[in-house]
């Protein structure tokens, strides 16, 4: 007997058949029993720490920084690589760094940190 069960996003289960995660779970658990990147901070994580890791990862604050307008070309954002020139708005984060306000802006959409300094 093949019993299947609907949940609110209209998903169907057949419990008769092993779920798909279940199986990756499987497949990848070599890989995992070495560790993993995070997905937030890139950094290469062993098991043993993966879930305090990605606790703090997701709870720490995003950087604040200042925003001002360049009152004179500053060599190149790290982030595009374009040049800093005078008159452009950017953002300057609290170890110095300059970046465009909007490349800054899109880097903390995914990461939390300095794209300069990922530790601090």
């Amino acid at each position: 007997m093949t019993l299947i069960i609907q949940n609110n996003a209209h998903c169907f289960w057949d419990l008769t058949q092993k779920p798909r995660f279940l199986e990756l779970k499987e497949e990848c658990a070599g890989l995992l029993n070495k560790g993993f990147q995070c997905p937030v901070c890139s950094k290469f994580v062993s098991t043993d720490e993966m879930d305090l890791h990605l606790v703090m990862c997701l709870t720490k604050p995003r950087i604040t920084y200042n925003e001002d307008v360049l009152n004179k070309a500053a060599g190149e954002c790290a982030i595009c690589l374009d040049d800093l020139t005078q008159g452009e708005t950017i953002a300057r984060l609290p170890c110095l760094c300059i970046y465009h306000k909007g490349c800054i802006d899109e880097w903390f959409e995914v990461n939390r940190s300095c794209p300069e300094h990922p530790s601090e």
